[in-house]
């Protein structure tokens, strides 16, 4: 009987949205010597940027599909503009997208309902990064791939790296036989990139 490897598999959008969020936000922004009491009141913190930017993105998602919080997983949910969002290190929602990045930024901004966020350009879109999660998916779970093939004996997880714009494959070792096998069986997409790492323990 074959063993279900699957880990790490797909990632939720507002999940990968707060790890952006805390892979960011690694040092805490120093206020400036000279600032009057009644200027800094009037400063918007990160902490209400990042709430900001979480009713942001849940207004994005809703966008997409009334049902994404079901569909998060589905490639079909996401247009081909969006390639993913974050929070950056002063709390400010930032949308990933491909094509033009003012005219994406209108029709982010119409949508949302303001215009205090960011957009940065990047070459895949998420719905693409997820195409490729459902390929492994399926690969994970299909009965014919044997127990020891090099992929499926070193598989660790995968998810979509919005931040890099990159599919990320865990292998608990890396080598071209491996990788080779992984592009043959599965994909061969330049988004994937291939990282060591260890099986995670469930609990």
């Amino acid at each position: 009987m074959k063993t279900n490897k699957r880990s790490i598999l797909p990632l939720a959008a507002l999940t990968l949205l707060l790890l952006a969020c805390g892979g960011q936000k690694k040092e805490a922004a120093k206020e400036e010597p000279g600032i009057s009491d009644t200027t800094s009141q009037a400063v918007i913190t990160p902490a209400e940027r990042e709430k900001q930017a979480l009713l942001y993105h849940e207004t994005l998602m809703e966008h997409f599909g009334a049902d994404w919080m079901e569909r998060e997983s589905d490639p079909a949910l996401y247009p081909d503009y969006y390639g993913g969002s974050f929070i950056d290190n002063s709390g400010t929602f930032v949308v990933a997208v491909t094509g033009d990045p003012e005219s994406n930024r209108q029709r982010l901004a119409a949508i949302l309902g303001g215009d205090d966020f960011k957009v940065e350009r990047v070459t895949y879109s998420y719905r693409q990064m997820m195409q490729v999660m459902d390929r492994i998916d399926a690969f994970l779970v299909d009965n014919r791939v044997a127990d020891d093939h090099p992929v499926m004996a070193h598989f660790a997880g995968a998810y979509p790296d919005v931040m890099e714009n990159r599919v990320k494959v865990i292998l608990t070792e890396v080598s071209s036989e491996i990788t080779n096998s992984f592009k043959k069986d599965i994909s061969g997409s330049p988004m994937i990139l291939f990282e060591k790492g260890e099986i995670p323990q469930l609990y």
